[in-house]
């Protein structure tokens, strides 16, 4: 379950042939793949190998696993980084479906937005990070509405992060554990160590490693 390397570029190569394997797998059975990817910067270097992959990236629909509640053109704003390092190249004709539509009303966008993402129920691949403080997708320690997220049948929620933009989108856990292969990436001593502790100190990704199928380290 859990893969460790020792260099960046052995780490980036066998994420990338994981994605690539799952997505072929995907298209070739039911001539499409769903996919829902995490922001932030640690996945931007492998986002940029992604762009030059050869694979049938028109058939290939992407959502955001979580988003700050800011406008898509903002610098904090997911779909934005995944825009400027993904969909450009040979991945230019993959299909972005984004969080944020309304940014007068977070309610009103999170309704539109459990319309739009009931499409990625069982979903093909889903990446996840993880951050210094044990949280994954936009699922917060010491949140309320982050704790509601495991108890919701909803696909997204709304929940409160410590620092800004502290309004934010995600995928909840019923949503995320549907996928037929979650990936957890981690790069780090730090993140390494937060991960290695995180059952005793009742982290979020403490709670999502059963529904996560590979964990990609790097050391």
């Amino acid at each position: 379950m859990i893969r460790e390397f020792h260099d960046n570029e052995s780490y980036l190569d066998s994420l990338t042939e994981d994605f690539v394997s799952t997505i072929k797998s995907a298209i070739k059975k039911k001539g499409q793949a769903k996919v829902l990817l995490s922001g932030g910067s640690s996945p931007i270097e492998l986002y940029e190998k992604w762009s030059e992959l050869d694979i049938d990236w028109k058939n290939i629909t992407l959502g955001l696993v979580d988003e700050r509640f800011v406008d898509p053109s903002e610098e904090h704003s997911n779909e934005k980084l995944i825009k400027q390092h993904l969909l450009k190249s040979k991945a230019v004709d993959a299909q972005l479906k984004g969080m944020v539509t309304d940014t007068k009303d977070i309610i009103s966008n999170w309704d539109e937005l459990e319309k739009t993402y009931s499409d990625f129920l069982v979903a093909d691949y889903i990446l996840l990070g993880m951050g210094d403080d044990g949280h994954t997708a936009s699922i917060f320690p010491d949140d309320l509405n982050s704790d509601l997220t495991y108890e919701t049948a909803s696909m997204t929620a709304i929940t409160n992060a410590p620092k800004f933009p502290n309004k934010r989108l995600t995928c909840t856990p019923k949503l995320i554990s549907s996928s037929s292969h979650v990936v957890l990436m981690i790069a780090g001593d730090k993140k390494r160590e937060v991960f290695q502790n995180a059952k005793d100190n009742d982290l979020p990704i403490s709670q999502m490693i059963q529904y996560i199928h590979q964990i990609f380290m790097l050391l």
